[in-house]
């Protein structure tokens, strides 16, 4: 049957996983090259949450921006454009133009960036919208969520108690947190250094109703230990370290159980106060009066209310770029407010390597203790320990690199951007001031290699082996040999089709040397190993190396299986369980999709089909490209409405939906003991009516109305609006608190 492009991004959703670090292109599709569309974009938690390599797309660069429009850009800007009002050097004059350039060219909402040395502040500075409506700009007292860059926060409080004696990082998480169970024995081996170097084998964290606007419900962290007693683990604790949130909220936890306090609250005593971080604060404190940097969708939209991450452990704090730099500067040679030398040597230990079967390679995840790298690219080449943590909200990001021998922290956060785009601001201003100190010269920059080198070759016989499909969280693709190099191919896209040139030592390369794949065999199982330069013109270049596949072999099922996932090809399911206040209502990330042509044979997705109804996880891939994993069901209720469901997170398919009474009055009451949203089909009946909705008293709720491409026509919680005219072949939503009631009106 052929897909239409709805199905296909609808299909796409149920590649995508939730995850919290740097992205390599926030606006990419996520299985194969499929073009980002109107069409219900794909509940992946936005894809922004995509880490290092997890949403590349092979044979495509990371900006279309090219080297001679950014330099045009820069010339471009008048005097008048970067006046601060103050006096400024020339270094500080070019870090401003480029963070003008994140905003202007590549499209950012804002940037704000600080850079400190030997305990003392160099500069700082912010440029770009706050309201869009208001005209307002950001400045250096906005705050951001720094989301993952919380991770430091949580290895600071953990490494804390360990010098007080309260913790052994080595000993089980249930000597510290004895109701904490899961539904695999191999739990009781997982240790608190496991949790912050991503090694326990916890399947990874679906954050559902975690990410809200205007709403810091801690409901996912209360609820954590009931979640994870329900689950299994991916892999032995201690095998490899593959991202993973839900070990730092665990971590929180951790923390919480031994101080006896709230995890705010040992923050603030412990590491707000005394390095004076008043700017800073966690999700639970965060306020409509604090100066929380805007978030909107385009430059003349609404400002959004404030996004509350209520992971605090994982990505909930709030920070500026000043203060951001303070706490950074806790992991320099200088040190001492917070943690002890060796506490802070003990975090850039290459945990990550000790699971990682690949060769060395610049630009790897060298997971440390909460740090996504201690082995940091580009500066690594230059013979100079650097560390760094990246981190992504939907609407906010940010990047942390500390240089702890050169006494050097930098912070960037922005809004509307990724983590990718902040990281590269962060190298180049770190760069630079390494370069005016005479640290580095620029002859010793150029030597280091931005891109690989191609050098036809005829390939060896023996890489034959490793034709086939190979399958991550992010992407599914199938390769093939050829004389002179491979094809890659994603999965149900024969349009997606890349060449890969060989170049000898096993390496293939892309046309311009932007990316390459090698592969490698280990306990018997066959890997693709990518690596990427990526460009931002007029800023810099990062590169990364990582697994980017498991070889999978295809799988027959029975006729009565097939028949039974073949029934729901070309499906849409859409959620039930997230609260009202969730993003995704607002993102219009509300829809899954079944496209059986884009999985391959025996596979649902990433997933292994394991009969009729139930699909589960089985990737063993280090660093990122397994992370978050996920079984998935198919279920039928009482009476007979179809449900898919992963963890705790819920979608009901589109053939049990009903649809929207015409009568011109009526009430929508959700289950009082479920609470699960209510979804209703907009027929001809109704379409082009004027639906008005009495909300429930008392109540949290929102309706939200989409068109049939998935476009937001209304979303009450958001513009305080309960009016809207109905789209042909649209959906509207009731989502609330438990047996809320909604009051219909049609005319």
């Amino acid at each position: 049957m052929k897909k239409t492009q709805l199905q296909r991004i609808l299909a796409a959703g149920l590649s995508a996983v939730l995850l919290l670090t740097a992205p390599m292109e926030a606006d990419a599709a996520v299985w194969g090259s499929t073009t980002k569309a109107a069409a219900f974009p794909a509940y992946d938690m936005g894809n922004a949450f995509q880490g290092p390599a997890a949403n590349i797309t092979p044979g495509e660069p990371l900006t279309d921006v090219t080297e001679e429009e950014a330099r045009a850009f820069e010339r471009s800007l008048s005097a008048q454009t970067l006046e601060t009002g103050t006096e400024q050097t020339d270094f500080e004059k070019k870090a401003k133009q480029k963070a003008q350039s994140l905003v202007s060219l590549y499209k950012g909402n804002s940037v704000q960036y600080a850079i400190m040395q030997n305990g003392k502040l160099l500069f700082s500075d912010a440029v770009g919208i706050d309201d869009p409506k208001k005209k307002s700009k950001v400045t250096t007292d906005s705050v951001y969520c720094v989301a993952s860059i919380s991770k430091m926060f949580t290895t600071t409080a953990v490494m804390q108690l360990v010098e007080e004696g309260k913790i052994d990082l080595d000993a089980p998480v249930t000597a510290y947190v004895p109701e904490f169970t899961m539904a695999d024995a191999r739990y009781k081996d997982i240790t608190v250094r496991m949790l912050l170097n991503h090694s326990s084998g916890i399947l990874g964290g679906e954050l559902n109703s975690a990410l809200l606007y205007g709403d810091s419900d801690t409901s996912y962290h209360d609820n954590l230990l009931e979640k994870l007693a329900g689950e299994h683990l991916k892999a032995d604790p201690g095998a490899y370290s593959v991202y993973c949130n839900d070990g730092f909220i665990l971590a929180e936890i951790v923390v919480e159980h031994v101080s006896g306090k709230t995890f705010t609250e040992y923050l603030q005593e412990n590491v707000f106060d005394p390095l004076n971080l008043t700017s800073t604060r966690t999700a639970v404190q965060v306020t409509d009066k604090d100066p929380v940097a805007g978030a909107y969708v385009t430059k003349k939209s609404e400002k959004l209310p404030i996004e509350y991450f209520n992971g605090i452990g994982t990505g909930g704090i709030y920070s500026n770029a000043e203060d951001l730099c303070r706490f950074g500067m806790t992991f320099t040679k200088n040190n001492g407010k917070l943690l002890s030398k060796d506490s802070v040597s003990a975090t850039m230990v290459q945990e990550g390597r000790k699971g990682q079967w690949c060769e060395e390679y610049s630009g790897m995840l060298d997971y440390g203790l909460g740090w996504d790298s201690v082995d940091t690219y580009p500066f690594a080449d230059y013979g100079i320990t650097a560390v760094e943590k990246g981190g992504d909200s939907l609407n906010y990001h940010g990047e942390l690199v500390v240089l702890p021998e050169q006494d050097l922290s930098v912070a960037v956060l922005s809004s509307g951007l990724s983590s990718a785009h902040d990281a590269l601001l962060a190298q180049y201003l770190a760069k630079e001031l390494l370069k005016e100190q005479g640290t580095i010269t620029e002859e010793k920059i150029n030597a280091v290699a931005s891109k690989y080198t191609v050098e036809k070759q005829s390939v060896p016989d023996e890489l034959k082996t490793y034709e086939g499909y190979y399958t991550s969280m992010g992407a599914g693709y199938q390769i093939k040999l050829t004389g002179s190099g491979l094809t890659m191919t994603a999965v149900g896209q024969p349009d997606s089709k890349v060449k890969f040139t060989y170049s000898g030592d096993g390496l293939f390369v892309y046309a311009g040397g932007i990316q390459a794949l090698k592969f490698m065999t280990q306990n018997g199982t066959k890997y693709v190993m990518l690596g990427a330069y990526n460009s931002l013109p007029g800023i810099g270049t990062s590169h990364s190396y990582t697994y980017f596949g498991q070889k999978t072999a295809s799988k027959k099922l029975t006729k009565s299986v097939k028949q039974a996932w073949q029934k729901r090809d070309d499906k849409v399911y859409l959620i039930v369980s997230e609260k009202y206040s969730s993003a995704y209502y607002e993102m219009a990330s509300v829809a899954m999709g079944v496209d059986m042509d884009m999985c391959q044979p025996g596979y649902f997705y990433h997933d292994r089909i394991k009969d009729a109804n139930n699909a589960v996880e089985f990737i063993d891939i280090p660093m990122q490209m397994s992370r978050d994993a996920r079984n998935f069901t198919f279920n039928k209720d009482a009476d007979g409405a179809e449900y898919l469901t992963s963890g705790k997170m819920r979608w009901i398919c589109e053939d049990d939906i009903k649809k929207l009474s015409a009568v011109s009055s009526f009430n929508v009451k959700l289950n009082a003991k479920t609470g699960e949203a209510k979804w209703r089909k907009i027929t001809k009946k109704t379409a082009g009516k004027t639906m008005s909705v009495k909300l429930p008293k008392n109540k949290g709720c929102t309706v939200a109305v989409y068109d049939k491409d998935g476009k937001l026509k209304l979303n009450s919680y958001v513009s305080g609006k309960t009016s809207v005219k109905l789209p042909k072949d649209g959906y509207v939503v009731f989502a609330g608190d438990k047996g809320a009631s909604f009051a219909v009106k049609i005319k």
